[in-house]
């Protein structure tokens, strides 16, 4: 079946979850909520209300981003309250961080909800990490090609899945192919099938 577990493609082919602000008939839709396009100052205006999320199956991206975006205490307080949503709903959440791990890590102890890392691009030592805490790794397409982060694999100790991002030239199917080759497992594509289907309870 081949999962995109993180795609801004409204129409995409195969099944995967569409990061975007309303529900698709048919698809798995992710509330965005990006950290890029915050205002500058915390506006409790612009939370959403908790109904209109409820036809989402997961929230997200949400998140935090030291490179961008406006000041990290801003981002946190969205952060914080998008994370009680996903709490309230029962819903699965989908994190954008970028050099913000120590400050991600503390705030997700405090909410009892399924966290899918996405476009993860760091470090094995933190690939372990996030395993650790019982976070779903959604692996960028460059990852495919990096054979120190594909090598554990064939005995990963967490959840894991691959994703197109925002460029519709990242073909799912293909990313499974390279992964395969790169890290030797087999049946990357069932593997992760289950992966998605287990991140979204369905």
């Amino acid at each position: 079946m081949a999962s995109d577990f993180h795609t801004h493609d409204q129409s995409p082919a195969l099944r995967a979850l569409i990061s975007c602000k309303k529900t698709i008939p048919g698809k798995f839709t992710s509330f965005e909520f990006h950290p890029w396009l915050l205002p500058e100052k915390f506006d409790t205006r612009i939370i959403p209300e908790i109904m209109t999320l409820s036809g989402f199956a997961a929230i997200g991206e949400i998140g935090i981003d030291k490179m961008r975006g406006p000041d990290i205490a801003i981002q946190l307080q969205y952060l914080e309250k998008m994370l009680e949503l996903a709490a309230d709903l029962h819903k699965p959440a989908v994190i954008h961080c970028v050099k913000a791990f120590d400050e991600l890590f503390a705030i997700l102890k405090r909410f009892p909800v399924k966290i899918m890392f996405h476009g993860f691009r760091s470090s094995p030592q933190m690939l372990d990490e996030l395993w650790k805490r019982n976070i779903t790794v959604s692996f960028h397409p460059q990852m495919v090609n990096n054979e120190i982060i594909m090598k554990k694999l064939p005995a990963a100790c967490g959840s894991f899945g691959f994703e197109s991002d925002d460029n519709k030239e990242n073909d799912i199917k293909k990313l499974l192919e390279i992964a395969e080759k790169t890290s030797g497992v087999k049946n990357l594509e069932a593997v992760t099938d289950q992966n998605f289907s287990e991140f979204l309870g369905i």
